[in-house]
């Protein structure tokens, strides 16, 4: 390719950047007005106060009943692999 080639490629791509970056432009200022107008919206909320109450303490609930199971997968973790460290060094003595 001759340099008229190669400067007409790069000026090809150029075009094509420069439109990219204008679509991508575009693309980031109606996804930040779309933010912000989503920020401004006030929420109409269909629920009762009592209603949110509830559903807070359904919520802290489960997050307690959550916390507690990971805490029993915890222990039986633990005596497992306490159990196989005592078999492994029983082993070890007897061996």
């Amino acid at each position: 390719m001759g340099t008229l080639g190669c400067i007409n490629d790069m000026l090809r791509r150029d075009k094509e950047n420069r439109e990219l970056r204008k679509r991508g432009r575009e693309r980031m200022h109606e996804t930040r007005k779309k933010l912000l107008d989503a920020r401004k919206m006030q929420t109409n909320s269909q629920l009762s106060a009592e209603e949110i109450d509830s559903i807070r303490e359904k919520i802290v609930e489960k997050e307690e009943c959550d916390k507690n199971q990971a805490f029993k997968i915890k222990m039986k973790m633990m005596v497992l692999c306490l159990c196989l460290f005592l078999i492994m060094y029983l082993l070890f003595l007897l061996c």
